[in-house]
């Protein structure tokens, strides 16, 4: 099949595009570099370098390609530079990905596989959360996600959102939703000081990334003309617990600073996830523990050979 990946030079997208590829798919990635990282890059694919708000090029590399499918990962996940620029944000994460659609109409697409997020349900403490809550997103980030899924949902593709919990694991960033785990990976690798916001002991879902790829891979094959699946643990972990267990698994002695707690932080968040099971057949395979092993060993490992 040949499959689109926008953000494929990024976390997810990276990790996906491996996948699709080893899997015997013809891939292109769609990506701009802002926050891809060309090393992430499968050299089996190839790459449109090209920023998805640009509705010329994204169209031409549609048509030049002629994908079967697509899977939309690229997004601005900066809540510091949605809440300091919201006309930029909103460029990207909606006028961008609306772009995106546009093309995917235009030239016959047959699926559509869209990154959403938990941040649309806003704070809603009905934990786990399922999809039929109403959607009370309170930042641009989940108000674009959501804007975007009711633009999939009428453009007539079939189309499958995936609203993602906090996702973790190799080639991360320290930005979004799962950053939190990049952040002390990196400086439990120089033994520097890690800073928790608040008590530490506010909860989030953290999920795989490779659980999260899983999950792509199967809403590929979903025959429902639109479909909208939590991908989760449907677990509660604090962050202080994250920050023992990797201070355990990597064997440091840093000390931990709390620090004062960030204003309108959500304290518990956790997605149900009965309905992917029921419908995909996806279910979480990687533990806590060994998907932060596996992470921390990715995080060790680049530090090692920047100094080689």
């Amino acid at each position: 099949m040949k499959i689109l990946v926008t953000g494929g030079a990024g976390f997810i997208g990276s990790n996906l595009t491996d996948r699709l590829i080893s899997e015997g798919h013809q891939v292109v990635i769609l990506d701009d570099f802002s926050a891809g990282n060309e090393k992430f890059v499968n050299p089996k694919s190839s790459v449109i370098q090209c920023d998805i708000r640009d509705a010329k090029k994204v169209d031409q590399a549609f048509a030049s390609f002629k994908p079967d499918a697509v899977f939309h990962m690229a997004a601005q996940i900066d809540l510091r530079k949605s809440i300091e620029d919201p006309k930029a944000d909103y460029a990207i994460n909606v006028t961008g990905s609306k772009n995106v659609l546009s093309s995917a109409q235009k030239h016959g697409v047959k699926k559509f596989v869209f990154a959403s997020s938990a941040a649309v349900y806003g704070d809603n403490q009905n934990l786990p959360i399922k999809e039929s809550e109403s959607i009370k997103a309170e930042m641009q980030y989940g108000k674009s996600k959501a804007e975007i899924e009711q633009a999939l949902k009428e453009s007539g593709i079939k189309s499958v959102v995936l609203r993602y919990a906090n996702v973790y694991g190799p080639r991360q960033g320290t930005i979004g939703e799962g950053g939190v785990i990049a952040k002390f990976c990196k400086r439990l690798v120089r033994c520097e000081l890690i800073s928790i916001f608040g008590t530490g002991e506010q909860t989030r879902d953290f999920v795989f990334v490779q659980d999260i790829v899983d999950a792509n891979i199967r809403a590929l094959s979903s025959d429902k003309d639109f479909a909208i699946y939590n991908v989760s643990t449907a677990r509660e972990t604090s962050v202080n617990n994250i920050a023992g267990m990797l201070l355990k698994i990597s064997g440091k002695n840093c000390k931990i600073k709390h620090l004062d707690p960030v204003k309108g932080e959500v304290m518990r968040n956790s997605l149900d996830n009965q309905l992917i099971k029921k419908e995909l057949m996806w279910k979480p395979c990687t533990s806590l523990d060994l998907g932060l092993s596996e992470t921390w060993k990715w995080f060790k490992e680049r530090d090692i050979s920047r100094k080689t």
